[in-house]
């Protein structure tokens, strides 16, 4: 099933950086491994070369759902088919793998 996400920032920055972050690259994979950190409204993404990133989002209920989005991803129950930035919304659409009963 196809859906899209909106991811709300602090500001058109921090919206194209996670935006950037959660890219598909040419092998059909992202570089984000996982969330490594959560502070407040802040959350620090680690990618396959074990940098880590941290990006600024409006509050702390959107960390939470960019977190259960970002376990789901590295479960692979689902794929980032393209992200993009819309001012300060980063916007996610992905195909879940899984199918529910």
């Amino acid at each position: 099933m196809k859906k899209t996400l909106k991811f709300e920032c602090e500001d058109q920055y921090e919206a194209e950086k996670l935006t950037s972050l959660l890219s598909v690259q040419k092998d059909n994979t992202v570089w984000a491994l996982g969330v490594e950190a959560v502070v407040g409204n802040e959350v620090v993404i680690r990618l396959k070369d074990r940098s880590s990133h941290a990006v600024l989002l409006k509050d702390e209920q959107t960390v939470a759902r960019l977190k259960s989005f970002m376990t789901d991803l590295m479960k692979g129950e689902i794929k980032i088919d393209s992200s993009e930035s819309l001012g300060s919304v980063t916007e996610i659409r992905a195909t879940t793998t899984t199918i529910l009963d």
